[in-house]
């Protein structure tokens, strides 16, 4: 299931943003009077993760409202990149937040020291697992439902702050058998963790800003419902994207040359209706050519190429 309408995808993206950002405060309050007690490097680990994660968190609030603004004259597509570019911006946080994970974990484990307040600081890092994990689960039903890139990216770092927890949990435990080299050892693995974490967050944040086609299925769906129109002889320069929860559709459509042309334009309604069902707010862009030699043998742009059965 889908959201197809903008109302419902706008009160649920902004649910999550928010929920996302006030998780990450709570967090930040709690970890640092329990690193300020107990001196933990996974705590501090835990507490500039928690730092990143509030300030990515707020960037990408603000990325959420600003791409549900209406399409204006400057933005006749809409603003719904943007969400591509806080995802980017996430990237660029947690990687940063990372690196200085990795570094403070290494001097740690060359200069190994006690845990203090070994109890509060486990108790801390349980919280934090369990108050993660009824974040992720929101933010799950969320993206099922509007496939939100910025939600999902935000998702996806919080899953891997629910690993870093963990570790942090059994960091401390070791520390308390007297392991005090776990405590830096754990801090740069968590920081290695969530380095690939942003890796995986930009990459999928470039593809949608380069604009890439919708999935395999999703694109052979669409030429099904276009070719059980009677009359179109195929289509071809087939292009397709996703911005936010808007769908862009654009394509060649080829039928009778000696077709009158309202009768054109009905079967270009139909085919747009067929899609509309796929898609209920796309915005559809398709051209009409005749079935004629001259049609076949323009150099057309990259696309897909499909004749419809029997007018092959």
């Amino acid at each position: 299931m889908e959201i197809q309408r903008k109302e419902d995808y706008r009160r649920l993206v902004l649910m999550a943003g928010l929920a996302s950002v006030s998780t990450a405060v709570i967090f930040i309050l709690v970890k640092l009077g329990v690193w300020m007690l107990s001196a933990s490097t996974v705590i501090f680990a835990s507490l500039t993760d928690s730092m990143f994660d509030m300030l990515a968190s707020l960037v990408n609030f603000l990325a959420l409202r600003y791409s549900l603004t209406p399409p204006d004259r400057e933005h006749p597509y809409g603003h719904y990149k943007s969400q591509a570019l806080a995802s980017l911006a996430q990237a660029a946080f947690i990687g940063g937040s990372a690196v200085l994970l990795v570094s403070h974990g290494i001097e740690r484990c060359i200069n190994p020291r006690p845990v203090l307040h070994m109890d509060l600081a486990i108790y801390v890092s349980i919280f934090s697992i369990i108050a993660t994990i009824l974040l992720v689960l929101f933010q799950s039903y969320v993206c099922r439902l509007t496939r939100s890139e910025a939600i999902a990216a935000d998702r996806l770092h919080y899953v891997s702050d629910i690993l870093m927890n963990m570790g942090v949990l059994l960091a401390l435990c070791l520390s308390s058998l007297g392991y005090d080299f776990a405590d830096g050892l754990f801090g740069s693995l968590i920081g290695i963790l969530i380095l690939k974490g942003a890796y995986s967050i930009g990459m999928k944040a470039v593809q949608t800003l380069l604009d890439r086609a919708l999935n395999p299925g999703e694109v052979t769906a669409i030429m099904d419902s276009i070719i059980r129109v009677k009359g179109i002889k195929s289509i071809h320069g087939l292009k397709t994207h996703r911005a936010g929860p808007q769908v862009f559709i654009q394509g060649h459509l080829v039928m009778d040359a000696k077709m009158p042309l309202n009768e054109a334009h009905e079967l270009v309604n139909l085919v747009e209706r067929n899609i509309s069902e796929l898609y209920t707010e796309a915005d559809i862009t398709l051209h009409m050519e005749p079935d004629e030699p001259a049609t076949y043998e323009e150099e057309d742009y990259p696309g897909c190429d499909f004749a419809a059965a029997g007018d092959e």
